[in-house]
């Protein structure tokens, strides 16, 4: 019973590394947001400042400036659930599938050839994008902007999920798709290409 449950588990995750892939992958993505989002949050603002009849921000330095006076230096950090909820699954994807696909990919001698690299690396990127990154960046998008509002109608990252599903159905999770399968499947081919190609020298 033990053998046939270890045989099923080989059949998806030929190799121990598939599993710390989606393990790594997330904790480090967890970490990644933390560090960076002020950074995704400033842009953000700045994007949607653009599109506004009434600009308010001058440049970045501007918008954190005006956000910390408002808001606090935390202010900064508004949204930030939805970033950590999109950014570990997102890496856990990505990580994950790569070594998944590079487990069925790798020759006898234990290396991965050009080609194969390039393929696991663009399964990688268009896993990311369709299991989290395309769902995720939608919900951001419109959850840091609906914090802008004077009432908000999100009431957390869940809430605003369902409320999206509810009135624009899936449909509303995959704005863009297409265009962030091609941007996140060229990515990872080429980061993991020269990350993998890099290991040999």
């Amino acid at each position: 019973m033990e053998a046939r449950r270890r045989s099923g588990f080989r059949r998806f995750f030929p190799t121990d590394k598939s599993l710390k892939g989606i393990i790594g992958g997330g904790i480090t993505g967890g970490i990644e947001v933390c560090i960076t989002f002020p950074t995704e949050y400033v842009k953000t603002q700045l994007q949607l400042d653009e599109r506004s009849a009434h600009p308010i921000y001058k440049g970045p330095i501007d918008c954190v400036k005006k956000t910390v006076q408002t808001k606090g230096f935390f202010g900064l950090y508004r949204g930030l659930s939805i970033l950590i909820y999109g950014s570990i699954p997102k890496s856990a994807f990505r990580f994950g599938t790569f070594e998944t696909l590079k487990g069925y990919a790798v020759g006898p001698d234990g290396n991965l050839a050009p080609m194969w690299r390039l393929m696991c690396g663009l399964g990688a990127g268009l896993s990311e994008a369709v299991f989290a990154v395309t769902p995720m960046e939608t919900v951001k998008v419109k959850f840091i902007h609906d914090q802008q509002l004077e009432k908000p109608k999100f009431k957390g990252f869940l809430h605003g999920l369902r409320t999206i599903v509810r009135t624009e159905g899936f449909k509303g999770l995959y704005q863009g798709v297409t265009a962030t399968m091609a941007k996140q499947g060229s990515n990872q081919a080429i980061r993991f290409f020269v990350m993998e190609t890099l290991k040999d020298w």
